[in-house]
């Protein structure tokens, strides 16, 4: 889903002479609603240019060339870093982030699209209020409440947030629509795992030991290595010990240097430097998923890819580079079993808390939503466990309809940001029901294939 719309002029959006990446109505509407609920537009939007303020100076810092920030890098604010994404793709390109926007941009998007409807949604600006007071928490779960609530006051439905008791209970309560029966949703959002997390962080203890001998030497290689055991159980030097072999190795391949063994395979090639040199001829390039491509040229997978070089900084933004003397991409995979197991996290303790919340209420409808991996085996696994999860539970409450909500951000050389989404729909009810979006007006794409397994031209 993406959007070249022309933004009006908004009083509180104030640009301070920086130009932006694209000029987004709907964006620009959501972030002035979320202004007018916090009760203090300029405090809000102050807030948001401190963020960008913490961004520019994180990312200036010679250490941070080719590193994705994480929320937890951009201060203590992580409600105003989140937001600051939407803003910066309005009005500064220079704190615009390839690999956060994409977790920000779309869900702005569709609550701009919904206005009018989210302003009918009874307690909404008081569950973005609440959202906002929360300084130190993601507000991801939030926005998701919020972007479904005012999807279904845009289906024609009266949408109340109900307000947290002592006692279990849902998210909202629906009337009118089709039927004249009270609905009650509940709203879950699965975070990010903590095995993911700690296997991305063990590559990256890997790859540093590499780092230091790819800068010593002055190596533009490529390196794409699929691991068959957890990571956990690889030596720390183990990219480093490969390098200095295929270095001693005096016999010249001519489709590089491969190798297999107890930890997994991979294969070393020269990097092609003079794709990239060619590439900024006459413009810059920014230090991220392109770099690699060229270096690599094949595509790379967001959070699977590492690079090493010697580049100039251009003086207007360092994130960007217009001079390289060397380059090095590193591409990984985990295919241990161990690892998919771990990394399919299922949705059964959160469909039970959603089935209590709404237990005694009435006739619900539950909307589960998980960020998962582009092109994951792991991905295939939580799939396929969720629905077999879904056929067996033995629901207490009347919920009649459960759906299932994988997004993929991803980061893409075509689309100022870009998120997949694939709703799995589960149902009590004798007629088929159609899939309930977060993004009901983004393309559909009927190839077969689940948000994950899409694959975009570069």
């Amino acid at each position: 889903m993406n959007s070249l719309s022309q933004i009006p002029s908004i009083s509180w959006l104030d640009s301070q002479g920086s130009e932006g990446v694209e000029s987004d109505a709907h964006v620009g509407a959501a972030l002035n609603w979320l202004a007018s609920s916090s009760g203090d537009a300029a405090a809000f939007f102050d807030r948001l240019r401190a963020a960008q303020a913490r961004y520019r100076a994180i990312t200036a810092e010679a250490s941070f060339l080719g590193k994705d920030p994480s929320w937890s890098d951009l201060g203590p604010d992580i409600v105003a870093a989140y937001l600051a994404q939407g803003k910066s793709l309005l009005d500064d390109r220079r704190t615009y982030d390839f690999a956060l926007v994409s977790h920000v941009a779309p869900w702005l998007k569709q609550l701009g699209m919904n206005i009018e409807a989210l302003k009918r949604v009874d307690g909404a600006v008081g569950r973005a209020l609440r959202m906002l007071r929360n300084k130190e928490v993601l507000p991801d779960t939030a926005i998701f409440e919020l972007v479904m609530a005012s999807n279904y006051a845009a289906a024609g439905y009266d949408v109340t947030f109900i307000e947290e008791g002592s006692g279990k209970t849902p998210d909202l309560k629906l009337s009118g629509g089709e039927s004249s029966v009270e609905v009650f949703v509940e709203l879950k959002r699965l975070q990010r795992g903590s095995y993911e997390i700690e296997e991305q962080r063990r590559h990256v203890e890997i790859f540093s030991r590499l780092d230091v001998l790819l800068n010593k030497l002055g190596l533009s290689v490529d390196i794409d290595v699929t691991y068959e055991k957890v990571l956990s159980d690889v030596p720390v030097d183990y990219l480093l010990q490969r390098m200095n072999r295929a270095l001693e190795n005096q016999i010249i391949l001519p489709n590089g240097y491969p190798w297999k063994d107890e930890y997994g395979r991979g294969i070393i090639r020269p990097a092609n430097v003079d794709a990239v040199r060619h590439d900024i001829r006459n413009s810059y390039l920014y230090f991220g998923m392109k770099l690699a491509r060229l270096l690599s040229g094949r595509a790379v997978s967001d959070n699977h890819y590492h690079l090493s070089a010697e580049a100039s900084p251009s003086p207007k933004d360092p994130r960007y580079i217009d001079r390289i003397k060397y380059g090095s991409v590193v591409t990984w995979k985990c295919i241990a079993q161990a690892s998919i197991e771990r990394k399919a996290k299922y949705v059964m303790s959160k469909l039970a808390q959603a089935d209590r919340q709404i237990e005694g209420h009435g006739r619900g409808v539950i909307h589960i939503a998980m960020d998962v991996e582009l092109d994951s085996d792991a991905s295939d696994l939580r799939r396929q466990r969720n629905s077999a999860s879904l056929c067996s539970f033995q629901l207490e409450s009347q919920t009649i309809i459960v759906h299932l909500h994988y997004f993929v951000p991803r980061q893409s050389e075509n689309h100022s940001w870009l998120s997949d989404e694939t709703v799995d729909t589960f149902s009590r009810l004798e007629e088929p029901q159609e899939p309930f979006r977060a993004f009901p007006c983004s393309t559909k794409l009927d190839n077969g294939l689940p948000a994950w397994r899409q694959k975009l031209r570069p």
